[in-house]
């Protein structure tokens, strides 16, 4: 019973790699999946805290899929040809960007995590958008829009990985570590 966010969590790494392996375009099966896999992003986390169940294994296994699933979706957008030499470059930039705090966590707390902030948290969700994005015809526009919320989250994740006294892979944001670090210092 307690391995019900775990198993959840794990469904959408399965779920994630089917996108990856067999999709090439969005097809009503693929936003089925895809939207399958989001409501197990949404649920495995709620479970975890309502069960008090938490643990580096679910929040490692979060970060890997929510990844693949971040890759089936740039997968899909630039096999339809829509990214801009300039917007990939933004994109590599920001991802670049992430990428530096997991390595800054390592540094500092000899251990690797990856924090699951609420910026991020709503990356997914507007990575969630693409699909039908590009059904509307406003996909540039919403490429920009989740670029520009990528590029502060990650920039975020940076600084709370630097602002981190403890490894907390569910700090939410710079604020609630600055509150955590005052915590620990009264």
């Amino acid at each position: 019973m307690k391995n019900i966010p775990n198993i959840l969590t794990f469904s959408r790494v399965i779920l994630a790699i089917l996108l990856l392996l067999f999709f090439d375009r969005i097809s009503p099966l693929f936003i089925f999946i895809f939207v399958i896999a989001m409501l197990t992003d949404l649920i495995d986390g709620i479970l975890a805290r309502k069960m008090n169940v938490c643990s580096n294994l679910g929040a490692f296994l979060d970060s890997i899929a929510d990844f693949l699933l971040d890759m089936s979706l740039i997968k899909i957008v630039y096999t339809m040809n829509v990214m801009t030499f300039e917007l990939t470059v933004w994109m590599l930039v920001a991802l670049g960007i992430g990428a530096i705090s997991p390595i800054i966590n390592f540094i500092k707390h000899k251990t690797v995590f990856f924090i699951h902030s609420v910026p991020c948290k709503l990356c997914m969700w507007m990575l969630l958008g693409i699909p039908f994005a590009i059904q509307l015809g406003f996909i540039n526009v919403y490429i920009v829009a989740t670029l520009s919320i990528i590029t502060f989250s990650m920039i975020e994740l940076v600084i709370m990985s630097i602002l981190l006294t403890e490894p907390d892979p569910n700090a939410r944001s710079v604020y609630s570590v600055i509150k955590q670090n005052k915590a620990l210092k009264v």
